[in-house]
C-alpha cells in the first residue's frame, strides 16, 4: 500500500468538496497528480510563473495558490510530507486592487448600450449586488416581484476548458441571501420575467438553455464599447453597487448582507443590521437613481474580491 507521501495532490485535496475539484481544473491541472512528496519549492515556482505568465485571472490564480498551500499545510500537520513547499511571500494574498465605479449615468448608458435580454443582468449586477455566477443561476422563485427581493441561493460555475457548467452552493452561509431590489430595477426586471425568462431559469439563451456566462461577457463588452466604458467589466457593477449603497449611508454590516459577505474582521462583529434595513436602502438607491450627481461619486475605489 503507498505511504501517504506519494498520494498526488489531487486525492489529498479530495476532502474539501467540489469548490477544490473546480480550483485544481482550472489552474492546478500540471501539479495535480504530482506526488506530495515530489513537490519541491522549484516545482511551485516554476507552476507559479507559468501561470501568471498565462491569460488566467489574477485573482483565481492567487486563491488557487491559497488553495494548494492548504492542502500541503493539511499535509504537513497530518505528517505526509515535513515542509510545506509553498513558501512565495505573497503569492496566495488577494490583494486590494482599484476599480472603476460607474455612476448612475453610466448605468443607464449600459442598460441602453446592451441587448435587452441581459438589461435585467446588468441591473442586478449594478443595484443588487449580484456576482454574475448569481444572477445566471437565478431560478423564477428566487424572484419576488410582489415583494421585490431577489434570493440567491445557488451560484453558476463554469470550467475554462469544457463545456461543462453546474450550480453551486455559495462559498459562504453570508453568500445565501434575500435583497431588497430597488423600486426603480423592478419594471425591468418585470418585463425581462415576461419576455425572455425560462422555466427553469431566469436568464436563459435565445433557444431556452442556460445562458452561457461568455454570452454575457460578449453582450457587456458590446456595450461598454457603446458606452464609452472600455475596461469596464461585469464584475466591476458589484463594486459600484456597493459603492452607491454605501453613499446611501448604509452600514458596513448593511453591506456585507447585501453582497453576501462574510465578516471580514472580529472587530466589526458588534454591528448588527437592523431589520428592514434593507428596504430603506433599496429605496435610497431608486433616489440615488433618478436623482444622483455624478460628480459626488469616486472615479475608482480600492476593493478586495
Amino acid at each position: 500500500m503507498p505511504g501517504p507521501g506519494s498520494v498526488t495532490i489531487r486525492r489529498w485535496g479530495l476532502g474539501i468538496g467540489r469548490p477544490a475539484f473546480v480550483t485544481l481544473r482550472l489552474h492546478l491541472t500540471s501539479l495535480e497528480g504530482v506526488p506530495l512528496l515530489a513537490l519541491s519549492s522549484a516545482t511551485e515556482r516554476e507552476w507559479y510563473a507559468a501561470a501568471m505568465r498565462g491569460s488566467g485571472g489574477r485573482t483565481s490564480i492567487m486563491q488557487s495558490y491559497g488553495f494548494l498551500r492548504a492542502v500541503l499545510n493539511t499535509a504537513v500537520r497530518d505528517g505526509a510530507i515535513v515542509q510545506n513547499p509553498c513558501q512565495i511571500p505573497g503569492a496566495g494574498s488577494d490583494r486590494a486592487k482599484e476599480r472603476p465605479v460607474a455612476s448612475p449615468t453610466e448605468v443607464v448608458a449600459l442598460v441602453e448600450a446592451i441587448t435587452p435580454r441581459y438589461r435585467a443582468a446588468v441591473l442586478l449586477g449594478a443595484w443588487c449586488g449580484l456576482r454574475r455566477g448569481e444572477v445566471l443561476a437565478l431560478s423564477p422563485v428566487d424572484v419576488d416581484l410582489q415583494a421585490g427581493t431577489v434570493t440567491v441561493r445557488r451560484n453558476r460555475v463554469e470550467l475554462l476548458e469544457s463545456p461543462v457548467a453546474f450550480d453551486a452552493e455559495p462559498k459562504t452561509d453570508a453568500g445565501k441571501r434575500t435583497v431588497v431590489i430597488p423600486p426603480h430595477v423592478l419594471p425591468v426586471l418585470a418585463e425581462h420575467m415576461a419576455s425572455w425568462a425560462g422555466e427553469d431559469l431566469v436568464f436563459v439563451g435565445r433557444d431556452g438553455s442556460p445562458m452561457r456566462g461568455d454570452a454575457v461577457r460578449q453582450a457587456f463588452t458590446r456595450a461598454r464599447v457603446r458606452a464609452g466604458m472600455p475596461g469596464f467589466r461585469f464584475h466591476d457593477l458589484r463594486h459600484t453597487g456597493q459603492t452607491l449603497a454605501a453613499s446611501t449611508g448604509a452600514t458596513v454590516e448593511d453591506l456585507m448582507r447585501r453582497l453576501g459577505h462574510a465578516s471580514p474582521a472580529a472587530s466589526y462583529r458588534y454591528l448588527h443590521a437592523v431589520e428592514g434595513r434593507d428596504a430603506e436602502i433599496a429605496s435610497a438607491l431608486s433616489e440615488l437613481a433618478a436623482h444622483g450627481d455624478a460628480a459626488r461619486l469616486p472615479r475608482s475605489i480600492v476593493i478586495k474580491h
